[in-house]
């Protein structure tokens, strides 16, 4: 039985396996995403794995896939291959080399990670982004990357905060349910409400993107 009607019959085992399947590796993902499509003409489930998905066990990926087909489908389910899945993703930061940091960023993790977690969270890689007004913070989980937005260089105090915001990620992960994955969860909100100031902040880094974004737009 092939990989993808095993994620099928495993979620759906009164249903019969209807469709033609197609599973891809590719590299233009990173970390260990992927998504899925369904064709409703050609019944064509295609999935698109990272290629850090090739070599995985079986049982992890089928849990993977099942995630995906609980989405597609809009069902509910739970299996024990998708308990595989969440644990891998969970625990994957463990195995990730720490190759990449940039001086200002490593000092901000260490400022907010003294102060706010005992200097008990473990440095991930950090990775100054793009100008962004967009995407100021973010936390990858297949690479245990924090990437910081260069716009906020000039305003160490709102670097902090998105910094902080970013470990709250790493810290907390995520929950997983019906093929979703929750971030931002009841324990993340309130614990990213204790941070000083934050409503300050939240003001201040309002009013500064308002202006970037008069700017590229002149």
């Amino acid at each position: 039985m092939r990989l993808v009607e095993k994620a099928f019959k495993g979620l759906f085992s009164d249903m019969d396996f209807i469709y033609t399947d197609v599973v891809k590796y590719s590299g233009r993902f990173k970390g260990f995403n992927a998504n899925v499509k369904l064709n409703r003409f050609t019944k064509t489930i295609t999935f698109c794995l990272s290629r850090n998905w090739q070599g995985v066990d079986e049982s992890i990926r089928i849990g993977l896939l099942q995630g995906l087909m609980l989405r597609l489908f809009k069902k509910k389910g739970r299996t024990t291959n998708m308990d595989l899945y969440e644990n891998f993703i969970k625990n994957i930061h463990i195995a990730v080399p720490k190759n990449k940091s940039n001086p200002v960023l490593e000092q901000s993790f260490n400022r907010i990670n003294k102060l706010y977690f005992a200097g008990m969270v473990d440095k991930p890689n950090l990775r100054l982004g793009k100008n962004s007004i967009r995407t100021l913070g973010n936390y990858d989980y297949g690479t245990d990357t924090i990437t910081i937005s260069s716009v906020l260089l000039n305003h160490i105090d709102l670097l902090d905060y998105v910094m902080y915001h970013e470990i709250l990620h790493k810290k907390h992960k995520f929950k997983f349910k019906n093929g979703r994955s929750f971030h931002h969860t009841k324990t993340f909100k309130k614990n990213e409400k204790t941070y000083p100031n934050s409503k300050e902040l939240e003001d201040k880094l309002s009013r500064i993107l308002r202006k970037k974004k008069l700017f590229l737009f002149l």
